[in-house]
């Protein structure tokens, strides 16, 4: 039998050493957790499959949170919530003598993720110190769950104007919208997020990072509906860059918006199938 001349044998003891090399570890992890922003309690069990996590919900006084824990119990999934009258984004004022009375509702519900103190603080101003209140009153009202807080204004994260230190929260989720009328898709995921990352990092160790991306048109704020190429180029960024443990899709159902996740049924097939696909390791 002929043997190959030995300037054929190098590839080929090259390729079959490459064959043997193990495989690049994933960006993310399969183990990543999602999240839907804003599904009214009827909308609950017809989200179709994969189901996410968490759902994100607010509540007003004389809303039922209960019975949305218990809706969402039924379908295996845990609530985020967040009380709107402890916070009046408004005035920046806050209200933590209002936790205790919500979070003795559910604070042993078997549905409940964590409580979402406060929403993109650096628009309302709402300070370091008030935030730092906020935890304090969840934590004394239920030192079981988690305190999350959400920031958006990334240009300006850890800074004066958009502060983050330790006593905030025990999660971060960061508010990221990068599709606009005006000026399309933003693409500063890779200068802001790794600086997010290293802050965080730094001055609260083991901190675990989500991401909200956008899932609605709003045009009076300059936001555009994404497509679905854009929405995978979001949550690709978030692993990249931001390192993201979770990804939260904004909003479901939300009328003040023309246009969100229920109404676009081909975003909401895309948002379902990175789900499948990170859980299965093939996105």
């Amino acid at each position: 039998m002929r043997m190959p001349s030995p300037r054929f044998l190098l590839p080929i003891v090259a390729l079959a050493t490459l064959l043997a090399l193990p495989s690049p570890s994933l960006a993310y992890s399969t183990k990543t957790k999602f999240g839907t922003w804003e599904v009214p309690v009827g909308d609950i069990g017809s989200l179709g499959s994969p189901r996410t996590n968490v759902l994100v919900k607010s509540f007003s006084p004389g809303m039922n949170v209960v019975a949305y824990l218990d809706k969402a119990r039924a379908y295996g999934q845990k609530v985020a919530v967040h009380f709107n009258d402890t916070v009046d984004y408004a005035t920046g004022t806050i209200y933590p003598s209002r936790i205790k009375a919500w979070v003795d509702k559910i604070k042993t519900h078997p549905a409940l993720f964590g409580y979402l103190s406060v929403k993109e603080p650096s628009w309302s101003g709402i300070s370091l110190s008030e935030m730092r209140t906020l935890y304090r009153a969840f934590k004394a009202a239920d030192p079981n769950h988690r305190v999350i807080a959400l920031l958006g204004d990334i240009p300006h994260f850890g800074t004066s104007a958009n502060p983050w230190a330790t006593g905030v929260a025990n999660m971060l989720w960061v508010d990221w919208y990068p599709v606009t009328y005006s000026r399309g898709y933003i693409d500063t995921a890779s200068k802001w997020f790794p600086k997010v990352r290293a802050y965080v990092d730094k001055v609260t160790p083991g901190t675990k990072i989500w991401l909200m991306v956008q899932g609605h048109g709003y045009r009076p704020g300059d936001r555009k509906t994404p497509t679905s190429k854009q929405l995978i180029r979001q949550v690709r960024d978030a692993f990249k860059y931001l390192k993201a443990k979770g990804i939260i899709f904004h909003t479901w159902n939300n009328p003040r918006y023309d246009s969100d996740l229920k109404r676009n049924s081909s975003l909401w097939y895309t948002a379902r199938s990175i789900v499948r696909q990170v859980r299965s390791g093939t996105f």
